[in-house]
């Protein structure tokens, strides 16, 4: 993947209005009878930045991270500031064997549940449990999101971990429009991220 590891100005953050995309395929048959699938297991998100007025300051600090990913060609980390945090939650219960355990965020529902893959964590945010016992020696592979312990947990303890996390994102066009304003401020206009899938 085209990725550089860098954040998207926190200038640009308050601006942004994000939904979850989902793709799904329906088929209506002739007795009205609907066929639906689902074309790709996870959602997407997708961000606009709406009512976007930066400083001058802001503003370059903006146009030099754009020119710098040559538009959509890299992709860059972001923090969604509606949902960027998992808080001790459960990764799985050991067999007594298994030492490496995938980060995830669970979207709870009594029945069908949610889980979300999470690969890029911010630094030193992560904290893992065994119970109630903080875990102190661990690796973390900080491209896939995977944390391995030195030693399998005992059968049937369960791993709980907290952390915050980024999402992979690049801009969805190779452009944008911008309007400087009677008060000095300027304006971004047409501009939006998608979601990278890894």
């Amino acid at each position: 993947m085209s990725f550089h590891e860098v954040l998207f100005p926190s200038c640009c953050e308050v601006f942004l209005v994000g939904r979850s995309l989902f793709s799904t395929s329906k088929i209506i048959c002739a007795s009205g009878k609907e066929i639906r699938n689902l074309d790709q297991e996870y959602h997407r998100g997708q961000y606009f930045l709406k009512d976007c007025f930066l400083s001058k300051n802001e503003f370059w600090l903006f146009n030099n991270f754009f020119k710098a990913r040559r538009g959509s060609r890299f992709a860059f980390l972001l923090r969604d500031n509606a949902d960027f945090f998992v808080q001790k939650q459960s990764l799985g219960v050991s067999d007594g064997i298994k030492k490496d355990f995938q980060l995830c965020k669970i979207y709870q529902d009594e029945k069908y549940p949610y889980i979300r893959k999470i690969t890029k964590i911010k630094r030193d945010s992560l904290k893992l449990y065994a119970g109630e016992d903080e875990i102190q020696e661990y690796q973390l592979n900080e491209n896939n999101g995977i944390v391995i312990l030195p030693d399998a947990l005992v059968k049937d303890r369960t791993l709980y971990a907290s952390f915050e996390f980024y999402l992979v994102v690049r801009f969805s066009e190779d452009s944008f429009d911008y309007q400087p304003k009677s008060d000095g401020t300027i304006e971004i206009l047409n501009l939006s991220l998608i979601e990278v899938f890894e």
